[in-house]
């Protein structure tokens, strides 16, 4: 099996978001990358974090806000790509009344404990 559902994925409920790790989780695993899709919940804003070790691409899906990466804050809304370089501190605002939702890579794959 090559393909995951929505309703297949590994489901994590993190502060302000709900995350759905497709590969790269416990049952589908993947050498070079961690493939998603993330719900951060209406005028709620991401903790800010750094990857030490990772790259993260995010392809906004639907929904409007901003990303801040290091001291730049980028504009959110459909089919809008960003990039967190490895230690660049980041995070994800949602400033609409909806879900900004966002497919995530990750190079090399991330467990998420960062984020626990």
């Amino acid at each position: 099996m090559y393909s995951v559902h929505k309703s297949e994925a590994t489901v994590l409920d993190l502060k302000g978001r709900v995350v759905n790790v497709f590969i790269g989780a416990d049952k589908w695993k993947s050498d070079h990358m961690t493939v998603g899709l993330t719900e951060v919940h209406p005028m709620t804003e991401m903790d800010p974090h750094a990857h030490d070790d990772k790259e993260e691409i995010i392809y906004v899906i639907s929904g409007h806000g901003t990303a801040k990466v290091g001291d730049s804050v980028e504009p959110l809304e459909p089919d809008t790509a960003v990039i967190f370089p490895v230690g660049v501190p980041h995070s994800v605002k949602n400033e609409g009344r909806s879900p900004l939702t966002f497919v995530f890579m990750f190079n090399p794959p991330t467990d998420f404990t960062y984020a626990k």
